[in-house]
C-alpha cells in the first residue's frame, strides 16, 4: 500500500497540513492513510503542532507552536515538577510515558515528522492488535482511538472518542479510499 499523490492532492485541498509527512509514516509504517488522518483530526483538526488544551495540563492554551525550548518547559512543568500533562504537537501525545519513553530513545517530540510517526506507532500497534484479536474493522479503530485517548480499553464499544474516530475515519476512507479496508 503506498499513498498515491492524487491522495496527498484531495488531502491538501481539504485543508489538512503536512500532509507529506503524513503519508511518508503511512508508507513507511504500511499503516492505512484514512486511519492516520482520522487520528490527526480529531486530535488537532487541520494538523498542527500546538499544546493542547487539557484544564490544568501544562502549557495549556499556549497560542505559540510547540518548539525545543517551550517543550523544555513544558517537560520541566509536567515531568520534573509532577504536573498535570497536555497533549503535544499533531499527535497530541499526553500520557508522560511516552514523553519518557521518547526522551530514552534519542527522539525529538517537537519534530513534526518524529511526532507524528511516534503517534502513528501507537494508534497502529492498538489497531493492529484488535485486528489480531478477531475484531473487524470498525471496532478495531474503536477499540484503538479509546486506548490512544485513555490508555484503557474499558467501555471501548461506547466510548466517545473511539466513535468519533470511527465516523472521521469513514469520511476520510471515503474522501481518499484504502485498498486494504476489509
Amino acid at each position: 500500500m503506498t499513498v498515491t499523490t492524487k491522495q496527498i492532492e484531495i488531502v491538501e485541498t481539504a485543508g489538512m497540513h503536512y500532509v507529506q509527512t503524513i503519508a511518508r509514516v503511512c508508507n513507511e509504517l504500511k499503516m492505512p492513510f484514512y486511519l492516520l488522518l482520522a487520528m490527526l483530526e480529531k486530535e488537532t483538526g487541520t494538523v498542527r503542532n500546538v499544546y493542547g488544551g487539557d484544564v490544568g495540563g501544562s502549557l495549556s492554551g499556549f497560542k505559540k507552536t510547540v518548539n525545543k525550548g517551550n517543550y523544555d518547559v513544558f517537560w520541566w512543568m509536567a515531568i520534573e515538577k509532577g504536573g498535570k500533562s497536555n497533549g503535544v504537537g499533531p499527535g497530541q501525545l499526553t500520557y508522560k510515558g511516552y514523553h519518557t519513553d521518547m526522551k530514552a530513545k534519542g527522539l525529538d517530540i517537537t519534530d513534526v515528522y518524529t511526532n507524528i510517526k511516534y503517534s502513528a506507532n501507537v494508534i497502529f500497534s492498538y489497531y493492529k492488535n484488535a485486528r489480531t484479536s478477531g475484531l473487524g474493522v470498525h471496532d478495531s479503530i474503536k477499540k484503538a482511538g479509546t486506548l490512544y485517548n485513555t490508555g484503557s480499553s474499558d467501555g471501548w464499544q461506547t466510548n466517545g472518542y473511539g466513535t468519533r474516530l470511527l465516523t472521521i475515519a469513514l469520511k476520510w476512507k471515503e474522501q481518499v479510499g484504502n485498498t486494504d479496508y476489509k
